[in-house]
Parts: structure tokens; C-alpha cells; sequence
């Protein structure tokens, strides 16, 4: 089953500051998303991370769509591997 993907306004504004690479990531995993959500859930807001970007969106399945309804971009999470600590 297809969904369209409709982004509100605000959420639009950072996704057009992202690297063209990173926007297509979001786009496919929200297609693979709407499709595996199913649709006797409650609904609601879901969040999806991909490397440093969390993207909210709901998913509509009687209009088969999936809203984005807010971008935000936080910092990556530590390598415990390269992240702070003691040095031998």
C-alpha cells in the first residue's frame, strides 16, 4: 500500500537545511514506516531517528497519509568508542 507524505511548513524549513542525501534516508524510511505501522494502532505521534535527525509524524491510514509535523536536529549520539574518558 502507498501513503503520500505531506510535511508541515515548519518541519519543511529545516528539512530544506539538510544535506539532499539525508532527506532522501527520512523519505524512505518513513515510506517503509507507513506501511509497517499497522493499522489497527492507536495512532498517535511516532518518532523516527536517523543519525542526528529526529522527524514526528503521525500516519492517517483511512487517507493513507503520513504527516511530518516536526524536523528537529540534535547532536549525534557518542561512539562510547570515541567519546570522553580516560585515556591509557
Amino acid at each position: 500500500m502507498s501513503y503520500c507524505i505531506q510535511v508541515h511548513p515548519e518541519a519543511g524549513i529545516l528539512l530544506r537545511t539538510l544535506a539532499p542525501y539525508a532527506v532522501l534516508r527520512l523519505g524512505r524510511a518513513l515510506a517503509d514506516l507507513a506501511d509497517t505501522i499497522g493499522t489497527a494502532s492507536e495512532g498517535g505521534v511516532h518518532d523516527l531517528r536517523i543519525d542526528d535527525c529526529v522527524v514526528r509524524f503521525v500516519v492517517d491510514h483511512a487517507r493513507r497519509m503520513l504527516e511530518v509535523i516536526h524536523v528537529e536536529q540534535r547532536e549525534p549520539l557518542a561512539d562510547p568508542m570515541y567519546g570522553l574518558g580516560s585515556s591509557r
